[in-house]
């Protein structure tokens, strides 16, 4: 069990249940990329954001910061092993970065959901990790496509979040802010972006969360011709 800070409250505390990390490590079962945006996707790396109780973080370490970058491709695998490295011989740096990293997860679930539960400092926390993060200096060419190029400055170990901060801070001054939903499944509260014609997506992936739904309420029509 492990003490950690969920959305809603960032100064919450519950007790978490945390996954197995030799199962469930991003190194080994890559994440869902569901969001439909950067900043999205690292918001959903709770497995339960809707239970309180059980949330299932899957952040339980700092390597599995690079890992995911990895993992989503806004890093390559050299760069998170270097990371990796890093946080072996720095691991006061890392367990900071750890929950800095938690905060500022946290921070933009409420902004991006302006949820009723959003705290005074959520957007402090996140304008802070900006100005610590490099300028995107110029675009450079790389297989199979483009990338940027960082201005010089920046903590290396922050190097997993620069692209997430960059997304948020685009995502937040556009009007796609209005398309953001949360899902259906309310133990799940998976975030994503509702590209729908007539904004009527419900779930972030039909074939979990909806098919859930279905099934239940399959159950309960059943349920209530038995009685």
């Amino acid at each position: 069990m492990e003490d950690r800070a969920i959305f809603p409250g960032a100064s919450t505390i519950i007790k978490v249940r945390t996954i197995d990390d030799r199962k469930r490590s991003y190194a080994d079962l890559p994440p869902k990329l569901l969001g439909g945006s950067l900043c999205l996707d690292y918001v959903n790396t709770v497995e339960w954001r809707g239970d309180p109780e059980d949330p299932m973080d899957r952040l339980t370490s700092y390597p599995e910061l690079p890992r995911w970058a990895a993992a989503v491709g806004t890093m390559s695998g050299a760069e998170a092993r270097r990371l990796e490295r890093d946080a072996r011989n720095r691991p006061g740096a890392a367990a900071a970065m750890l929950r800095d990293a938690v905060a500022l997860r946290e921070a933009l679930a409420r902004l991006l959901t302006r949820t009723e539960f959003r705290q005074i400092e959520d957007l402090a926390v996140v304008n802070g990790m900006l100005a610590r993060a490099p300028a995107r200096a110029q675009i450079v060419e790389e297989e199979p496509g483009f990338a940027w190029r960082y201005g010089r400055g920046g903590d290396a170990m922050e190097q997993p979040l620069w692209p997430v901060l960059w997304d948020a801070a685009d995502l937040l001054t556009s009007d796609r802010l209005d398309r953001v939903r949360r899902c259906g499944d309310k133990r799940c509260g998976w975030l994503f972006l509702d590209l729908s014609r007539n904004r009527s997506r419900r779930w972030c992936a039909m074939e979990t969360c909806g098919n859930r739904a279905k099934a239940r309420r399959h159950y309960a029509r059943h349920k209530a011709d038995d009685d």
